[in-house]
Order: C-alpha cells, then structure tokens, then sequence
C-alpha cells in the first residue's frame, strides 16, 4: 500500500474572460425606439405598448411610454385649468405638443429622458416590472 502513488491534480480551468463590453452603436433597438416616438406622440395609445409581451420587460419603452402618458395628463389638465381662468389654455396645449414632439425626437434618437418633475412622480411605475 506504501507503493501508490496519488492521483494525479485536475488540470486547472482557464481564467474566466471579463464581460465583453457592449457595442458603441448598441442601445434599444429600432422597435423599441419607434414605439417610444409613438408613445411621446400618442401618449394614450402608447400605454398599450407596455402591455405587449415584446416590449413589457424593456425599460427604454416603458420609460418613455409611461413619463409620456403622464406629461399627456398633466397638460390636459393645466390646459383646461387654464382655459377656463385665463383663457390661456390653447398657449399652454400648444407648447406642451411642441414639448412632446421635442421628447419624441429624443426617444427616436435612443436617448433616456427624464421630464422633470413627471420623472419623479412616475418613477415607482416606471420600476415594476
């Protein structure tokens, strides 16, 4: 028994690779990136689009979608707040369009936007997944 000899060791494992880094180009991809312009553009509808099974884990859409929806309500809201006291209303819709068309430009071009102040209030939706 004094004659064996041991095993001989396991050949050791190469060392692991670090994570490859993502491409320069990649981001959301050009569905994800359409359905956010629409989302800033129709922001009612747009809410539909979190509940597909393609886009309802993505966070670039349901970013976009839900802040839009949310900038949407609180401009129908000021708005007509405001038509009724001041007679501003129109003024305050038609800037708020231009609002959601700069938004929607900056979604098309893959850019995570957050609306002041909507962004906060809209986190925790934003979240659940």
């Amino acid at each position: 028994m004094s004659d064996m000899t041991p095993p001989p060791a396991p050949p050791m494992a190469p060392p692991m690779a670090p994570p490859a880094a993502p491409m320069p180009g990649s981001g959301p991809s050009s569905n994800a990136k359409m359905i956010a312009l629409l989302g800033w553009i129709f922001a009612p509808l747009g809410v539909i689009a979190i509940f597909l099974d393609d886009f309802k884990g993505d966070m670039f859409v349901r970013s976009h979608v839900i802040q839009a929806a949310a900038v949407w309500l609180a401009i129908q809201i000021v708005g007509w707040a405001l038509s009724w006291v001041l007679g501003l209303g129109f003024l305050i819709m038609v800037a708020g369009w231009i609002y959601q068309i700069v938004m929607a430009i900056g979604a098309y071009n893959g850019k995570m936007i957050e609306a002041p102040v909507i962004y906060g209030l809209v986190k925790n939706f934003i979240d659940q997944v």
